[in-house]
């Protein structure tokens, strides 16, 4: 099968188009023929090697997202058979263990005691073929295009389990930052269809006003502006009730700041430095503070954004596609960041 490998963390000039064996199926195994792949920045950070708690093993091949069709089931695989339109799931669990504490059985595979991460502990989706087990795989509407899923994986999965996990409501006022990026993007559309008022924050101007045409209200340009100061003055200077942050140092703590009393927050990783000091002054000031965390989704909020695709309730936006041989062009795009949406890969 043609894939990109990598033989050893670096930039992207590391990804090479290659010709190599197609996976092995094994009992309980399905093999996804990909049609499309989805690009996110968790793939930079396996290639640069910056993934604490997981090492690589070489050669290897990238890709958490993806869609396609089953090409081939494995002995004792119950409810997928081969031409069945799917999605494979980035947090690969085995079902059930004998853990203390299941978590899969629990809902929340996506914190699985014993999982692999497609694209970094095994092989991904930058490829014809692609191996998971039948607890990593969700059937796929008719009605949600290929392309239109390789992009919601994580990006509008993890928008909606942050929004989840705060309660979004219609009555709030939220702060989404870097709308510009793929799950920031995907917030304001999630929020905007909670019916919540929007401030969206970003780097640039331009994505400002892709995200306004998208239902956000205000925006703010946080190299530019005082993200805590603006905030609040879209506010009257109360305070934004919620903030679904992705940034990180800095803007983590003027997000802190922004916040209204009883104000919750919920983070799902950082483009600026991963280490933040907050003073509890902030949290303690703005009494009541929740701050939640997102590890990638269970499969439940997966269902549920291709539910929400099926229905038309959300569009993914799509910044640009490449063919599977132009992997390093998409990758230096999106660390370019230069765009606003998702970029894909066409197999």
């Amino acid at each position: 099968m043609k894939a990109i490998v990598i033989d050893g963390h670096g930039g992207a000039d590391k990804l090479s188009y290659q010709e190599i064996p197609a996976p092995e199926v094994g009992p309980g195994d399905v093999l996804i023929k990909i049609d499309t792949v989805g690009i996110n920045r968790f793939d930079t950070l396996v290639r640069n090697g910056n993934v604490p708690n997981a090492s690589v093993t070489f050669p290897h091949v990238l890709g958490v997202e993806g869609a396609g069709t089953v090409a081939e089931v494995g002995a004792g695989v119950i409810g997928f058979s081969v031409g069945d339109r799917v999605v494979p799931v980035l947090t690969v669990s085995q079902g059930r263990c004998n853990e203390p504490v299941c978590y899969c059985m629990q809902g929340h595979d996506n914190i699985c005691a014993k999982f692999d991460k497609l694209g970094h502990t095994r092989w991904g989706t930058y490829a014809e073929y692609v191996r998971v087990n039948q607890f990593s795989l969700l059937p796929l509407p008719d009605e949600v295009s290929f392309l239109d899923a390789a992009t919601s994986l994580v990006a509008y999965a993890t928008a909606w389990e942050m929004a989840r996990k705060v309660n979004l409501r219609p009555e709030d006022t939220v702060l989404i930052n870097a709308v510009g990026g793929a799950v920031g993007s995907a917030a304001v559309q999630i929020a905007h269809m909670t019916g919540c008022r929007i401030v969206a924050s970003a780097g640039s101007d331009d994505k400002l006003r892709r995200a306004q045409q998208d239902g956000a209200d205000v925006g703010v340009n946080y190299r530019t502006q005082n993200l805590t100061k603006e905030a609040r003055a879209a506010t009257g200077g109360r305070g934004v009730d919620v903030v679904l942050e992705t940034v990180g140092g800095d803007i983590l703590r003027q997000s802190l700041d922004a916040l209204a009393y009883n104000g919750r927050l919920s983070s799902a990783g950082s483009i600026e430095p991963t280490e933040t000091l907050v003073d509890i002054r902030r949290l303690l000031v703005r009494s009541q503070i929740v701050m939640t965390g997102t590890h990638f989704t269970p499969k439940e909020s997966i269902k549920q954004v291709l539910r929400f695709l099926a229905r038309g309730d959300l569009r993914p936006v799509l910044a640009a596609r490449f063919p599977l041989s132009d992997a390093r062009k998409a990758h230096e795009l999106l660390e370019s960041r230069d765009f606003y949406g998702n970029i894909v890969l066409e197999v």
